[in-house]
């Protein structure tokens, strides 16, 4: 299999987590090569933090809820990949991660967290494990088309995602 398999699944845990968040959407397309270069487009939601009562501006990055958020997100992406190297026998690639997990400790720090994100990665973990069949269907997609707009990806996923 070749490495954009993995980019796959990849990406698609980030999409899921970032459709599954309370304050991030993904906001660009998913383009399989970039994979490594940090390609997810996410960005904070005005709707969604306006439904959760937080000020709709970019001084909530720096809310400690907020932060936590985006590192969820921050994390699918190769948390996705160590279920699929669980799962279908792929190979993680640690080193895919680091634009993702840079980023992510930066935010967490930030907002006056800690740049430890265990507990984010086993948040990360547990949603996709249960979204497990629209994580796998979703790389599938994003697999057959190297570039993917990010309407398709969220239509896709609220036509597969579990009631």
């Amino acid at each position: 299999m070749t490495i954009q398999r993995v980019a796959a699944f990849h990406e698609a845990g980030h999409a899921i987590a970032a459709h599954r968040s309370k304050f991030h959407t993904l906001v660009g397309p998913i383009n399989l090569q970039q994979y490594g270069a940090g390609q997810i487009f996410v960005s904070l939601s005005k709707s969604k933090l306006q439904a959760a009562g937080k000020p709709a501006t970019a001084a909530s990055q720096t809310d400690k809820e907020v932060a936590t958020d985006l590192a969820v997100v921050l994390c699918a992406g190769l948390v996705s990949e160590r279920l699929a190297e669980e799962k279908a026998g792929l190979k993680a690639n640690q080193d895919c991660a680091v634009p993702d997990h840079d980023l992510m400790k930066q935010q967490l720090v930030n907002a006056g967290l800690s740049a430890c994100f265990d507990r984010h990665e086993t948040s990360a973990r547990q949603l996709l494990e249960f979204e497990w069949a629209l994580v796998s269907s979703l790389a599938d997609l994003l697999y057959k088309n190297v570039t993917t707009d990010p309407t398709d990806i969220i239509e896709f996923i609220k036509q597969h995602a579990q009631p």
